[in-house]
């Protein structure tokens, strides 16, 4: 099928997130192929957006162009190769620049199917849009995928299935936290009301977050993690929450399945649904923080660990929402080395102006109404 599709000069978009597909029903790898058929048309340009896991036997040498919307994660070892490339964006902006300049051809991702209708199962991401946009679609069906999509099913006019697979979605297991992500988590807690709406990040921080808090809270982030059942088995999770992504084992896939939870990047990461409502209150995380406060998240020099993602969607919204707050929260020295430069080896991921307190597991530096003078004290004394 898939070399009836390809004609030279295409545009071709991997789905995303753990639901990407990784091989077919008969255990060919889904990269492998479509390389195979790149390299004999020629001239195909190859997307790939969040990688949670290296994509199998993916050579990007097959394309004539890989652009990886989401680097880190599973996409580092694509970006080891000079012909891949990444694009410095939030995902706020993916949905435009899909639509635009980067407007794939067609879209080959997994789906699952309840009472004969077809839906996005662990993410909806950029893909919907792609759809509504009339990107033909070439699906399998995952038999083994949970179903969390909010939205209406898909038109079928625009999707091919090609077949059927039991594969399910990637196990990725949430890594338990040290005590240093429970102090962590304390410092943020305090300032995180009953009732507000909560945005947290992948990783042992989010986990003790959803652990450790003591109210009744909602839940509007990008991803969810298995962090989100036992915040819901302690009756702490309030309604139905609001994500793009699934990312965890079993126990989040059985949970999430049938609950309206994803929706659009257009959806989970716009700046003024986030902003009015309920307060806000972004969590995030620093791998770099400067002396005024502005943030670098993906990686230290020439390496690079992660992407922008949504951490300046989100760090903006905390702060514009009423009774919200934008917190960044960062371990003091991290493998000996403190997150505190005076100047940041990367361009600023997220600005200084929309961070408003900065905790670490010794305490917090509330920004909100300090000049530039009076940040560079605080943030110096904080991480003194």
């Amino acid at each position: 099928m898939l070399r009836r599709i390809i004609k030279p000069g295409i545009t071709v978009a991997l789905g995303d997130g753990v639901g990407a597909l990784r091989t077919d029903a008969d255990g060919i790898a889904i990269c492998r192929m479509l390389g195979d058929v790149a390299r004999d048309v020629g001239d195909i340009r190859l997307i790939l957006g969040w990688v949670p896991q290296t994509p199998l036997e993916l050579n990007p040498a097959d394309f004539a162009d890989v652009v990886v919307l989401m680097p880190g994660w599973g996409a580092r070892s694509v970006l080891c190769d000079d012909r891949a490339r990444f694009l410095p964006a939030s995902l706020s902006a993916m949905p435009a620049l899909l639509a635009e300049v980067l407007r794939p051809d067609v879209l080959i991702t997994r789906l699952v199917e309840r009472a004969g209708l077809l839906y996005f199962g662990t993410e909806v991401s950029w893909q919907r849009g792609l759809m509504d946009a009339g990107v033909p679609v070439v699906a399998l069906l995952d038999d083994a995928g949970p179903m969390a999509s909010a939205e209406a099913p898909l038109d079928p006019v625009v999707v091919t299935v090609a077949g059927r697979t039991g594969e399910g979605p990637a196990i990725l297991p949430q890594r338990e936290p040290d005590a240093v992500h429970d102090e962590l988590a304390d410092q943020v807690l305090r300032f995180v009301p009953e009732g507000a709406r909560v945005q947290y990040g992948p990783g042992q921080l989010g986990t003790s977050l959803m652990r450790r808090c003591a109210v009744p809270i909602r839940l509007d982030t990008g991803l969810l993690t298995d962090a989100v059942v036992e915040l819901d088995r302690r009756g702490k999770l309030l309604g139905v929450p609001s994500a793009t992504y699934l990312i965890g084992s079993d126990v989040l896939y059985e949970w999430a399945e049938g609950r309206p939870i994803l929706r659009g990047i257009d959806h989970s990461h716009d700046l003024t649904r986030l902003s009015r409502g309920e307060p806000f209150v972004a969590v995030n995380t620093a791998i770099e923080i400067d002396r005024y406060g502005q943030i670098n998240v993906e990686g230290v020099d020439d390496r690079v660990v992660g992407g922008i993602g949504g951490h300046p969607d989100f760090c903006c919204a905390g702060r514009l929402s009423p009774g919200g707050l934008s917190i960044i929260a960062v371990e003091s020295t991290f493998r000996g080395r403190s997150p505190f430069v005076d100047r940041l080896s990367r361009p600023a991921s997220t600005p200084a102006h929309d961070v408003d307190i900065v905790v670490t597991e010794r305490g917090y530096a509330d920004l909100r109404d300090c000049d530039w003078d009076q940040r560079e004290k605080i943030l110096a004394e904080l991480f003194d």
